[in-house]
């Protein structure tokens, strides 16, 4: 993928990985960009660089991060920011996300506008958070956590048949460099 290419899933299934190990599987009716962001998604030295901006129902994980190395994070497009840890995210409707914890804990973080990370929420490894946003905030009134709460059996096995299932992925691969 190159700066300002969309990906939008209609009513497929597509997975994504870059040479990181990094791999994101959008479900349908889902969206992927890589876009130059201000901040570039990366808490710890903000400056303007290429990031990945996801909608719809997105499961993400990393085959291996290299210890003490500094991974770029992906940007929710109707709310946060988070980091690398294994995550399954969906948008509930116009206003409230839910971020799925499945692997170690999800910090989710946002800028302020005077360029200021603060975090919103630190998910639980086996937790669900459903944050609530509203875009005519101020950044640092624009989220609620409206609850956090032990993920359901049916949402693992949701998730872990339709995301994490490599059956369900190794139909067809169509290798695109980003």
């Amino acid at each position: 993928m190159s700066v300002g290419d969309q990906i939008k899933t209609r009513n497929g299934w597509v997975e994504v990985r870059d040479d990181f190990g990094l791999v994101m599987r959008l479900g349908p009716n889902s969206e992927l960009s890589y876009v130059l962001d201000p901040q570039g998604g990366n808490i710890a030295h903000p400056s303007e660089q290429p990031s990945l901006i996801f909608f719809g129902e997105v499961y993400k994980f990393r085959y291996y991060v290299r210890p003490l190395e500094i991974v770029a994070c992906g940007k929710y497009r109707t709310s946060c920011w988070y980091c690398p840890s294994s995550m399954y995210a969906r948008n509930l409707d116009d206003n409230r996300d839910a971020f799925y914890a499945l692997a170690g804990s999800v910090p989710i973080w946002e800028w302020d506008e005077v360029g200021e990370s603060f975090v919103i929420v630190e998910v639980p490894e086996g937790h669900k958070a459903i944050l609530r946003h509203d875009s005519k905030k101020p950044m640092r009134k624009r989220y609620v956590v409206e609850e956090v709460y032990p993920i359901s059996p049916e949402d693992w096995a949701y998730i872990a048949s339709n995301f994490a299932n490599p059956g369900r992925w190794a139909k067809e691969v169509v290798v695109v460099d980003f």
